[in-house]
């Protein structure tokens, strides 16, 4: 092997090296989502075909981008006992990711959103533009972190006060049952606002870390504040620590890690960022702090594929994925399109 060779060999050993669990995860995850979206596509394609021709399969996974209308099936669940089959697999997905907030913190956005693993994407590239990533001034930064969370309220107003019949009328009606095709065109046939949109949120995603996510995303807002009851969270043992700042350096959402003992920030995201920066193996854990002080990497991401992965895989198997939406439906409301606007509104929080 020639010096060349080995350097090169070399190189990509110490890449490799530096991929953390965490990046193997996002990119299983990000791989299967791109896979989904092609899959989809040839779907929404198909349903232009003859009428006496079946529809190519449909991915139910595509149901976990769409949160609005998994929200509502789930406020009916909790007010009804009845759990809707128009988008089922939407339904289990979203509330995996609540329980999962709650339970050990907001990993779905630290470790399988593909919004997030962009952004994180952006940000780096940026950061080697610019040789560092931007702060915003402190007053600023908390103002815009509050457009978030006004989403949030916003959707909260408008839906749990719903009443269970409108509730079903929207789940089970014309727009439910084809929103993910809408959403499909909305992308395809992008209007030029949107895009304008899109390209602004990528471009001070370059150089504001997370910037979409951190001010802008009300899911991410309502799993960051479930994250709030998780016994799960960073801990720092003061006693031990160099106070070099590394953690927070790292740190994708500008925590203030070395002036806490307990991390229990709504922006934590259990990336485990700020353990791999740390130069003291003893200094930061991830745990209960009491009967499960310290959680490895490969145990969190374990957790994480069981859970987004190995539940909708059993709740596949007891027959509760699949959309009830026949293909000829699916066809009729395709060819209508068009004519099939977003309903209105008659619940109490409509205002």
């Amino acid at each position: 092997m020639s010096a060349n060779d080995k350097g090169i060999v070399n190189h990509i050993r110490r890449l490799l090296g530096r991929l953390s669990i965490r990046y193997l995860v996002q990119g299983l995850f990000f791989l299967w989502v791109f896979l989904m979206a092609f899959q989809f596509r040839d779907f929404v394609l198909s349903l232009s075909g003859p009428l006496e021709a079946p529809p190519a399969y449909r991915p139910p996974s595509v149901e976990a981008f769409l949160p609005i209308s998994s929200l509502m099936s789930l406020t009916y669940f909790i007010k009804t006992g009845l759990a809707n089959r128009v988008h089922p697999a939407g339904l289990v997905i979203f509330s995996l990711t609540l329980l999962g907030a709650i339970v050990i913190r907001n990993g779905f956005c630290g470790w399988v959103c593909p919004i997030g693993s962009i952004s994180e994407v952006l940000y780096k590239s940026g950061s080697i533009i610019l040789g560092k990533n931007l702060s915003l001034p402190l007053w600023l930064d908390r103002g815009l972190r509050g457009v978030k969370y006004l989403l949030l309220v916003f959707f909260l107003y408008i839906i749990l006060p719903m009443s269970a019949e409108d509730l079903g009328r929207f789940i089970h009606g014309p727009y439910n049952r084809i929103a993910d095709v809408k959403m499909y065109f909305f992308f395809s046939q992008i209007s030029t606002l949107a895009l304008v949109i899109l390209l602004a949120l990528a471009f001070f995603s370059l150089f504001i870390k997370h910037f979409w996510c951190r001010y802008g995303c009300p899911y991410g807002a309502l799993l960051g504040l479930l994250s709030r009851f998780s016994p799960f969270h960073i801990q720092r043992n003061a006693d031990r620590c160099l106070g070099c700042g590394s953690c927070d350096r790292t740190c994708p959402n500008s925590i203030s890690v070395s002036q806490m003992t307990h991390i229990r920030s709504e922006e934590c995201r259990a990336c485990f960022s700020c353990l791999e920066a740390c130069p003291r193996r003893d200094v930061l854990h991830f745990g209960t702090g009491h009967i499960l002080r310290t959680v490895p990497t490969a145990a969190y991401a374990l957790v994480i594929l069981l859970i987004f992965l190995g539940l909708p895989l059993v709740f596949s198997a007891l027959g509760y994925w699949e959309s009830e939406t026949p293909p000829f439906l699916y066809r009729h409301l395709f060819q209508i399109l068009t004519q099939i606007s977003h309903p209105t509104v008659s619940g109490p929080g409509a205002g």
